[in-house]
């Protein structure tokens, strides 16, 4: 296995052809365990009644999700950084597929919380993170934004829920099915 010399750091952060490096597994199951996190989280804070609680909930979601904004942010420059390991073998029309869907699951993680910040925004609500730090409101008071920015993060959520079992299925069918290295190679 031949490392890229694309990366001028240490050896460990550097990718493979094969091999996802250790931080690229790092931001995925850490992105993926903040999704996974944040689904249920969501749907349960809209669930409530309006209480002080409801809001905490909220403020947990918002707060969570603005570290997944950060983070798919983050990952996506490292992802511009580094060497992107070889595709699994398949065919031309299944590695087509991952692409898009990987393209579809980059665009829903950041649209997700932009629309939920914007939601807030408009809805005249400051979002702040873990009760500590402010952030700044990103439109002004606007009930048809707040109800289009609502719309928007509900159709994001059922299409990420769609992508997120896609994903995983064939991760699963690659592993199960095809016993290669596709789930392997993001495994730590």
């Amino acid at each position: 296995m031949s490392l890229s010399s694309n990366s001028t750091e240490g050896h460990a952060s550097k990718e493979s052809t094969e091999q996802w490096s250790w931080l690229s597994k790092l931001f995925h199951w850490a992105t993926a365990l903040l999704i996974f996190i944040q689904i249920p989280l969501g749907f349960y804070a809209d669930s409530l009644r309006l209480s002080p609680f409801k809001l905490d909930v909220f403020v947990w979601h918002k707060s969570l999700g603005m570290l997944v904004l950060l983070l798919v942010a983050v990952r996506l420059l490292w992802r511009i950084k580094s060497t992107i390991p070889a595709a699994v073998a398949g065919t031309a029309g299944q590695k087509l597929l991952a692409k898009l869907a990987h393209s579809v699951m980059y665009g829903l993680m950041l649209a997700l919380p932009l629309s939920g910040w914007l939601v807030s925004s408009a809805t005249n609500f400051p979002v702040k993170l873990f009760w500590l730090i402010p952030l700044p409101a990103i439109s002004g008071p606007d009930e048809a934004l707040k109800s289009l920015a609502s719309e928007i993060h509900e159709i994001c959520v059922f299409a990420l829920i769609i992508v997120l079992v896609t994903h995983i299925g064939a991760a699963l069918w690659h592993h199960l099915y095809l016993r290669d290295n596709a789930l392997k190679r993001m495994w730590f």
